[in-house]
Order: structure tokens, then C-alpha cells, then sequence
């Protein structure tokens, strides 16, 4: 049965990372409407797949842009940094709200340094810096091996950051053996929106479908005890069905807790 939802009302967008990073644009936007979605994260893709401002507006089909998202490699380059510049200004002109950050690859022969830490978080507040100036906050997303894995390791980053917010994803929270409600708890003040998926198996499963006892009904429920008025996006990585119906799966999933997936009127504003 599903649950009895009160106000305040959660933002849910799709990311299109399922598609890849260089999709039939026009293609993956139609799925993600017919599945009841009325928001999308643009998951790392480039300015000239992206197009003209024009014609992804076109394309979008009336889908607002919530986030957009990239990586970075550790060392960063004054080339990443300015490519992710011009990737917020491109994202400013849709009205997005955050722009999420990931990086870079954690080395396997030993963890990564102090040196490492600080120069991740000088390119993060760089890139703060810069967005708030465009009306888009940036938020760096603890992963699974990159340099930021564990809520340890998240303090460093917060520690070292004034401006940078973060993207918590409860998946990867789960999968370092620690739990996504007490982190929404810890780092409230610091959260500018949130990635959600399972997993089981050794891989990204739809939502309701892992083995690692996710409860997002729980997670939910805390976004709406805090009134959390960011960004919830569905960041299905892969799937063992098409990338549209994996969609509609955790669409599904959401209605059946309850949840509507429209925009509100001024959401995450």
C-alpha cells in the first residue's frame, strides 16, 4: 500500500547517465517524459553534443534542467577547470540550480594523500566560487573509488571548502558500509541535492531492487522532516533492461511510496 505523503513535497528528476554521454538526445528526453518525469540531470556530456541552447531547449520537449554533472581527474588541470566553467554557464542558461562534481580516480596502490584532498577541494571551491556568481551552487559527490569515498573523508573536503556543497548518493554510502540517514543528519547544512539508486550483485540495480537494505522510504521521509527543497535525482548508472524501461521501473517505484515525480512550481529554487 502506499504510503500518505504530507507537504513539503520532494523535487524528483532523471539523470540521463543510463543513456551515456554522447545519446540520441531527442530520444532519451522522449523516454524520460512517457515515463512520468518532468525534470532531467544531463549527466557529463560535452558542449557540442549538447548543441546549441536553442536546440536543446527544442529537444528537451518541455523537461526542465535540474543539475548537470562532470568529472575531474586528480591533479586538476586549469583545462578541466575552465571546461566545467563553460559547462555552469551552459547550465545557467536553462535554469539550473547545482552542478555536481565527481573525482578523481582513487589509485589502487595506496589512498590518496593530503596533497590529493587539497588540491580536489581547491578545484571544488574554485568552481563554488565561480557558480554562485551564475545563480548555481556546486556539489561534490562522494564515490566509490574516487578520492572522496567515506563520510572520514567527506570532513576533509568540508573541512578544507566554505562554498562547495555535496551530492550524497545513497548507493555509495551503502556500499562503504555506512548510512545514508545519518548522513543526511550530519551534513544537512552542507547538502545541495541528492542521487539515488540500489544495488545487488555486484552492480546498480533499480530502486527497491538491491541487497545492501537501502531503505529509501527512510531516506524520503528524512528529505521531508528536513523540507529538503533541493534536487532528488534517479541516477540509474546502468540496467539490465533498456535505459527506458529502467525508468519507468523506478517511476513506478516512487508512485508506489507514494510520491509524485512533477516538478513543483519553483522547486530546488
Amino acid at each position: 500500500m502506499a504510503e500518505q505523503h504530507n507537504t513539503p513535497a520532494l523535487n524528483f528528476a532523471y539523470s540521463t547517465i543510463n543513456w551515456g554521454t554522447k545519446p540520441d538526445l531527442a530520444s532519451a528526453f522522449m523516454t524520460i517524459r512517457e515515463a512520468g518525469w518532468g525534470a532531467v540531470e544531463l549527466f557529463d556530456h560535452s558542449l557540442d553534443w549538447l548543441g546549441t541552447p536553442d536546440y536543446l531547449r527544442n529537444v528537451l520537449g518541455g523537461l526542465r534542467v535540474a543539475t548537470s554533472f562532470g568529472g575531474v581527474e586528480v591533479p586538476v588541470s586549469a583545462e578541466q577547470l575552465t571546461i566545467h566553467k563553460r559547462r555552469i554557464d551552459y547550465a545557467a542558461l536553462f535554469g539550473a540550480t547545482m552542478y555536481g562534481l565527481v573525482g578523481g580516480s582513487r589509485l589502487r596502490m595506496r589512498p590518496p594523500t593530503a596533497g590529493d584532498y587539497n588540491n580536489l577541494a581547491q578545484a571544488c571551491e574554485e568552481l563554488a566560487r565561480y557558480a554562485a556568481d551564475k545563480g548555481i551552487g556546486v556539489a561534490y559527490h562522494p564515490h566509490v573509488g574516487c578520492t572522496i569515498e567515506t563520510e572520514a573523508e567527506i570532513d576533509i573536503l568540508l573541512h578544507e571548502t566554505q562554498y562547495t556543497q555535496l551530492c550524497l548518493d545513497a548507493s555509495h554510502i551503502g556500499l562503504v558500509g555506512e548510512d545514508p540517514v545519518t548522513q543526511l543528519r550530519k551534513y544537512q547544512s552542507r547538502t545541495g541535492y541528492i542521487h539515488l539508486k540500489d544495488w545487488a550483485a555486484g552492480k546498480f540495480v533499480e530502486m527497491g531492487r538491491g541487497t545492501i537494505g537501502l531503505d529509501f522510504s527512510a531516506i524520503l521521509r528524512e528529505l521531508q522532516a528536513q523540507s529538503f527543497s533541493g534536487w532528488v535525482v534517479i541516477e540509474q548508472s546502468i540496467s539490465d533492461v533498456s535505459p527506458a524501461h529502467s525508468a519507468q521501473i523506478n517511476a513506478d517505484y516512487l508512485k508506489q511510496l507514494g510520491y509524485k515525480l512533477n516538478v513543483v512550481p519553483g522547486a530546488a529554487s
